[in-house]
Order: C-alpha cells, then sequence, then structure tokens
C-alpha cells in the first residue's frame, strides 16, 4: 500500500495523517474544542487508534497543539516535539516574540485581538510520553517509517517539519492564503532564523511543500518568494 496523506483538519487549519503499511504518523492537533471532529472523522475513515504510533508537534501554538492532550489520552503513541516546545507546553499559550511580517497580517491579529482571541490552549506536562527531537532525530526511521524530521525555527524557536519522498510538512514555516503574503506565515518569532529555515526547505530537493494553513504548493513558489523579508521589520503586537 502506497502513503496516504488525508488532510483531516478543517478549512482554517490543516491536520495531516499520514497512514503507512506499518502505521500512522499525525501532525498537529488543530485548535482547542476539535477533537470531537477529528475522532468523528477519524472513526469514518475506518481506522484504529492503536494505529497511531507517532505524533509530531510542528510547534506549540494554540492552533497546532489545541487537543493534544486529548489526542494522548485517546491513543498510546508519544509525541514527538522540539526541546523549547516543552516549556511552551506547560504555558499552555502562543509566545508573543517578535511581531506580525506585514500590515495585513498587523491588521488581521489586531483583529483578532480585538475579538477577544488569547491564543491559549490547554496546558500539557507529560515528558513520559515526549519524544525530543534534539535527542533522537532518527526515531521515525529506526521504527521504519521512511520520514525524516528537520528544525525549521524562525516562526516559532521550537518548529520543526518533517519530510515524506519530495513533501514536506512544514506547519508553519509557510502559509498559503489570506491573511498570509507571498508564502509567508504571518508571525514571525526571528526573520533571519525564519529565512535560514526557507533557504533549508529549499535545499532538501522536495518539490511540494505541504503547509499547516493553505493548500499545498510547489517549492518552485518558495524560490520566487524567498527574498520577500529582506529590508522589512515585524510589526509587534503586545500581549
Amino acid at each position: 500500500m502506497d502513503t496516504q496523506i488525508i488532510n483531516i483538519g478543517n478549512r482554517i487549519v490543516n491536520q495531516y495523517l499520514l497512514r503507512f503499511n506499518n502505521g500512522i504518523i499525525i501532525i498537529d492537533t488543530s485548535y482547542p474544542g476539535y477533537f470531537n471532529s477529528f475522532a468523528k472523522k477519524f472513526k469514518a475513515l475506518g481506522f484504529s487508534k492503536d494505529e497511531i504510533k507517532f505524533i509530531v508537534l510542528t510547534h506549540a501554538h494554540d492552533d497546532h497543539a489545541g487537543f493534544l492532550n486529548e489526542l494522548l489520552d485517546f491513543c498510546d503513541a508519544p509525541v514527538i516535539l522540539h526541546e523549547k516546545a516543552v516549556e511552551r507546553l506547560k504555558r499552555g499559550q502562543n509566545v508573543f516574540e517578535g511581531g506580525c511580517s506585514t500590515r495585513l497580517a498587523y491588521t488581521f491579529c489586531l483583529l483578532m485581538k480585538l475579538f477577544g482571541k488569547k491564543h491559549l490552549f490547554p496546558k500539557l506536562d507529560k515528558p513520559e510520553r515526549y519524544i525530543i527531537l534534539q535527542d533522537n532525530p532518527e526515531v521515525l526511521k529506526q521504527h521504519g517509517f521512511p520520514v525524516e524530521l528537520i528544525e525549521l525555527p524562525g516562526h516559532t524557536a521550537d518548529s520543526i517539519g518533517l519530510i515524506l519522498d519530495n513533501k514536506i510538512f512544514c506547519g508553519d514555516a509557510a502559509m498559503n492564503g489570506f491573511p498570509s503574503q507571498a508564502k509567508h506565515t504571518i508571525w514571525i518569532e526571528n526573520i533571519e532564523m525564519f529565512q535560514q529555515s526557507w533557504n533549508k526547505i529549499i535545499e532538501t530537493g522536495v518539490e511540494m511543500v505541504y503547509p499547516s494553513h493553505g493548500k499545498p504548493f510547489p517549492t518552485q513558489e518558495f524560490l520566487e518568494q524567498k527574498d520577500f523579508m529582506k529590508g522589512r521589520k515585524l510589526i509587534p503586537l503586545k500581549e
């Protein structure tokens, strides 16, 4: 059976399920409150929770770690994450270092703030279920999954991605759709690191980018937009 790539998310955020002969890898867990929707879709696909072998957390934001605690209760799989994600999960709220990438992004973030969006998610502290990427970067390959893990800091300090064949699942290292511009995510903690991660993605030679927001797109579009942030300054948004 070829690897199945299933987007089990919603219109706002993608949640990818990768199904191999030897089990399932789930990437991220959307916003808080969406676990029941996930479980319903998962059951409708005919999968068993015992098939879930690993969860990969691309970074500790509310739209990626939203129901991670419930998913960990649902199955026995460990979660692979960046070492810097551990404290962020304990915090239970997005970190507001850095700023918005564009004026459009700033306006969007400001509107969310005015409507009371605080980017909270259930606090999580389950080190017994964690596999720290830096401690074991080859863990997926060791368990028979033809997948490479990669650090992609910039959007956040704890951002990671996953490479499968000629595809990269990059979390928020890129976005494809409103309110992003030029495939750049709306929030960046560190511009230099963000640009380095884009170069790293290009250097991998992958052909398709699967972002957490928006449709997949060819890596060629990275080449066309990679200098978008040069000379720009981030626009801070107070907590």
